[in-house]
């Protein structure tokens, strides 16, 4: 069984992918253009606490016209103003106080209960990348945890970078040359993987081993011969990320 990525789908004017859109909190203000790209293809929309605070700054002239489904967290960010608008607006607010885990976790989680109705294929996570090292580590833990509570593949995204794990199996991702950007990477992030094969890079690996301490893939690339697609099997969960044009995405839009 291969397991197929469209992380770019929803940026096709021909998209066949259903998404949810998670905003996190991070240190710097949301890319109004980028988050709009998203919001506008996500059928279902989750803001996290202190998410809440950039999404209503980035659409202060016209706030009302971008009120999320659903907002979660233990709220020791979101500021009591903007709490009070989206609830004012009738915005569904679940509060998850448990600390043993996330609010990037426990979103997931909310998400999941919902995803019958919803049918999501790929939760897209706006926020995840920047700010305190420890945060960034947490949320990639999200990616291993994610798959106990939602069946959606879940994607971290920023301006200028894509990133999600490639359980144990053989995976095809599919890429589109002119939305992506220069570089592409392959992180055994989790533990030891033991035997990885690709196809569709510049430097492709043959049943390598991958681990820190040892090998790491960073600043690979696109093999010049690639058409649509990259092929990945590994026998252990890796982190796959790659760059994408932000100009690029927003004019497809």
């Amino acid at each position: 069984m291969i397991t197929v990525w469209k992380p770019l789908d929803c940026f096709q004017d021909k998209a066949e992918t259903r998404i949810s859109l998670l905003l996190l909190n991070q240190p710097n203000p949301y890319n109004k253009s980028f988050l709009t790209a998203l919001w506008n293809k996500a059928l279902f929309r989750v803001a996290v606490d202190g998410g809440c605070n950039h999404l209503h700054n980035a659409f202060r002239d016209n706030a009302p016209a971008f009120l999320p489904d659903l907002i979660t967290g233990d709220f020791d960010s979101i500021q009591e103003s903007v709490k009070k608008f989206y609830q004012e607006k009738g915005v569904e607010i679940v509060p998850t106080q448990d600390q043993n885990y996330t609010d990037f976790t426990k979103a997931i989680m909310e998400i999941g209960k919902r995803n019958k109705d919803k049918q999501i294929d790929n939760i897209y996570v706006y926020g995840t990348f920047g700010g305190r090292l420890d945060h960034v580590f947490a949320n990639v833990n999200t990616l291993f945890e994610a798959s106990q509570y939602t069946s959606a593949n879940v994607m971290h995204f920023s301006e200028d970078t894509v990133a999600f794990l490639l359980q144990t199996g053989k995976h095809k991702i599919l890429v589109d040359p002119a939305l992506c950007g220069e570089w592409c990477g392959l992180i055994p992030i989790g533990e030891p993987c033991r035997c990885v094969t690709t196809q569709g890079l510049k430097w492709n690996l043959e049943k390598e081993v991958m681990q820190f301490g040892g090998l790491i893939s960073t600043s690979n690339t696109l093999s010049d011969d690639t058409v649509d697609s990259v092929t990945i099997e590994t026998d252990k969960p890796l982190l796959w990320t790659m760059g994408i044009s932000v100009s690029k995405v927003i004019n497809c839009n």
